[in-house]
């Protein structure tokens, strides 16, 4: 079973490195598509033995499915340039690549794991999902339009859960974080719109509050000291954001 991972970019110089050496580790093929870094992505790609491609950015599911497409095998893994496979999960995969073909089974779900700043190994309850990230084009795909990066899976493709975990080192600064968000919540405004999904006005006044207490209490980030707490708070904002903006949007062309 040959493998190739695709990692699409931007301005990722201070993450990418971790993420390719964890991934060389199970890699037969690494790609990295870019939307036009202008810090040093492309050296550290280049360094670390990948293919680089630059490639204009539309959304994070086209992007996605390009860089997908332009695998040299059929069998990919997608990582996002923060996420760094732990050693367990490169000794799981390296096991499933012993055998040649892997009847029936075309798609894993890994468990994403949320890391803070000086953690070596995710805390209890850290905020995590769970997603296809390994699958063969045969059988899964990503989607070529104005959605979340999710694989769609054929009928008939069966999913396997793995045991071990991606690694998520989201953190760098405050700062980044917000402009993080700020992009996110407008591509997701105009998703929203271009799929005809609404917000009422009203969430406006309960969702960080309510959000701020879904993150801190029952996604228990109040067992991570001030980590959790900034943790909860942001999380909290950018889901506000996220119906802020679309209100304003629908209140600025009239259609309030």
């Amino acid at each position: 079973m040959k493998l190739s991972v695709y990692i699409v970019t931007l301005n990722e110089e201070e993450r990418l490195e971790n993420t390719l050496k964890a991934a060389s580790q199970v890699a037969d093929d690494i790609l990295v598509v870019d939307s036009g870094s202008t810090d040093r992505t492309e050296e550290i790609a280049r360094k670390c033995g990948a293919r680089f491609i630059i490639h204009e950015w539309k959304n994070i599911s086209s992007q996605k499915r390009f860089a997908q497409n332009e695998c040299r095998y059929d069998w990919v893994l997608s990582l996002d340039a923060d996420e760094v496979l732990s050693e367990a999960l490169i000794k799981e995969i390296g096991d499933i690549k012993k055998t040649e073909e892997i009847p029936g089974q075309n798609a894993y779900k890994i468990i994403i794991t949320a890391m803070y700043p000086g953690d070596k190994k995710p805390r209890y309850f850290a905020n995590h999902y769970n997603l296809v990230r390994l699958y063969n084009r045969k059988k899964a795909s990503m989607p070529d339009e104005l959605t979340h990066d999710r694989v769609v899976l054929a009928e008939d493709c069966r999913v396997i859960q793995l045991k071990n975990e991606i690694h998520h080192f989201s953190y760098i600064s405050l700062a980044k974080t917000w402009h993080k968000y700020n992009d996110l919540t407008d591509q997701l405004v105009k998703t929203a719109m271009g799929t005809g999904k609404s917000y009422s006005k009203f969430r406006l006044v309960f969702e960080f509050p309510v959000q701020f207490l879904r993150y801190y209490i029952l996604r228990g980030q109040f067992l991570h000291g001030w980590w959790g707490f900034i943790s909860a708070v942001t999380s909290a904002y950018f889901r506000f954001l996220k119906i802020a903006k679309y209100v304003e949007y629908r209140m600025t062309k009239g259609k309030s």
